[in-house]
């Protein structure tokens, strides 16, 4: 081979320009990043992300699941409450009179009869007993069977039987005052937690066993705290 085929083969001259590529050129080349490309490619993105976020949401919502509470049942709930905080509150003590109220008897056990003992803090002569102590109530004349009355308003506390008493009825006037009926019949006309006003039948005379040496009459006592006291302090309006 000779020199000229050599300068033949490498002279490209022919083939492709050697003047530097221009603007224009460049225009015609292909672009891999074209507006096009970039906004479908956000697009995608976009997708996938929305995509990813659902399933997210929905895990949590499997591994929390909320709970629905109707309407219904919240009102109800609501109606439950009010009627709670708004009930009245009842007392489990009976009603008595008004504490600050003064304590008045407003007539005696036994209507129209008189009376034959009195209340004595000093020791009098008992011929049931045949010994002198006090004598802590007020004695009524009675006869066996003769209806016995409320001498004020008040509840029915208590009826039992004592051995020297007899049977024994107790209405409160008051939280500190209390009367004592004793000597009644074993039935009596009203039973404890009833609310008498004075006048109201409680029971029957019968016997009171400490005193049977004395005429047939009603005893009856009074305590204020606990302590007694002469019944006779009370009766300011006797009927």
């Amino acid at each position: 081979m000779n020199k000229d085929f050599f300068d033949d083969y490498f002279d490209d001259s022919d083939n492709e320009s050697s003047e530097p590529m221009t603007d224009e050129d460049d225009s015609q080349k292909p672009k891999l990043f074209t507006k096009g490309f970039l906004a479908a490619l956000a697009v995608c993105l976009t997708a996938v992300g929305a995509a990813v976020w659902t399933t997210v949401s929905s895990v949590d919502s499997y591994l929390e699941p909320s709970v629905v509470v109707s309407e219904k049942s919240s009102e109800s709930s609501t109606a439950e409450t009010d009627a709670k905080v708004n009930a009245p509150i009842v007392s489990s003590k009976p009603e008595t009179a008004d504490t600050d109220e003064e304590v008045v008897f407003r007539c005696e056990p036994i209507k129209n009869k008189r009376m034959i003992q009195k209340y004595s803090e000093t020791p009098i002569y008992s011929k049931t007993m045949g010994d002198y102590r006090a004598h802590a109530g007020i004695d009524y004349e009675a006869n066996i069977g003769d209806k016995v009355r409320a001498m004020a308003k008040g509840v029915v506390k208590d009826f039992y039987h004592d051995d020297l008493l007899g049977n024994v009825l107790v209405i409160e006037h008051s939280e500190n005052v209390e009367s004592y009926y004793c000597g009644l019949a074993k039935t009596a006309l009203v039973q404890p937690g009833d609310v008498v006003s004075a006048g109201d039948f409680i029971g029957t005379v019968y016997a009171i066993p400490g005193e049977a040496a004395d005429p047939a009459h009603v005893h009856v006592a009074v305590k204020e705290n606990g302590k007694y006291q002469d019944p006779q302090k009370y009766m300011t309006d006797i009927n």
